[in-house]
């Protein structure tokens, strides 16, 4: 079976509670590679090239535009707001992702054009909801933080301001890594997903949950 598959499976709502089970150990299979796929690699470097030079500019114009927007009108986002605002909407996407995913499950059949026009319309819209979330969530945590060292240190001149944020980030850096979560950090070009019901509706969260009539916590897999 698939690994995606199994996600899937998981991730449907079921009628009886699913039981939490603990893999005591996990056998990872290392195959021995003795001579170079070339059509793999030529893959590889195409897929690196293609993510790099055509989708990270587009995805960076689009935060940097959505961005500038905000900033225009700063009195109509003020930093507070949208930081909690974006944490709400993202919680609320969490605990619906499986209402989400399996709301989607036959819309790519045969025979079903018309559902499959709207699940593209309305996952385009979560989607575009999901990145205004992360932009708020974002612009909010930067302008917090910009006010922190502007209440430490008024003066754009000084020459601690340096100093207290490089302490800053470098407090927060190892908070992240302490909570294994630093590759969190990393983005497009690192990380390309094509559009689709499972990339849409299917996010990694530290707890993997369900909701059914009852919220059953699955174990958490590692993060790296």
């Amino acid at each position: 079976m698939p690994p995606n598959a199994r996600v899937n499976e998981n991730l449907l709502p079921q009628v009886t509670p699913a039981r939490i089970q603990k893999r005591e150990e996990v056998q990872l299979e290392v195959e021995a590679t003795t001579e170079c796929d070339c059509r793999e690699a030529r893959f590889s470097i195409g897929d690196a090239l293609f993510t790099s030079f055509v989708v990270a500019p587009q995805v960076v114009s689009v935060w940097r535009g959505t961005w500038g927007i905000m900033e225009l009108r700063p009195e109509l986002f003020p930093y507070a707001q949208i930081y909690f605002l974006g944490i709400v909407i993202h919680v609320c996407f969490a605990l619906i992702k499986t209402q989400l995913f399996s709301r989607s499950r036959d819309a790519w059949g045969e025979g079903r054009a018309g559902r499959w026009l709207r699940e593209r319309l309305f996952s385009r819209l979560y989607t575009y909801i999901f990145i205004l979330s992360c932009i708020m969530h974002w612009r909010g945590g930067w302008g917090l933080l910009d006010s922190l060292v502007n209440a430490i240190f008024p003066d754009p001149d000084n020459p601690h301001r340096p100093v207290l944020i490089a302490a800053i980030t470098i407090l927060l850096y190892f908070c992240i890594t302490c909570l294994r979560s630093s590759r969190n950090l990393l983005a497009t070009p690192y990380f390309l997903a094509t559009d689709g019901k499972e990339p849409t509706y299917i996010f990694t969260t530290r707890f993997q949950k369900k909701v059914s009539a009852k919220i059953c916590i699955r174990v958490p897999y590692p993060m790296s």
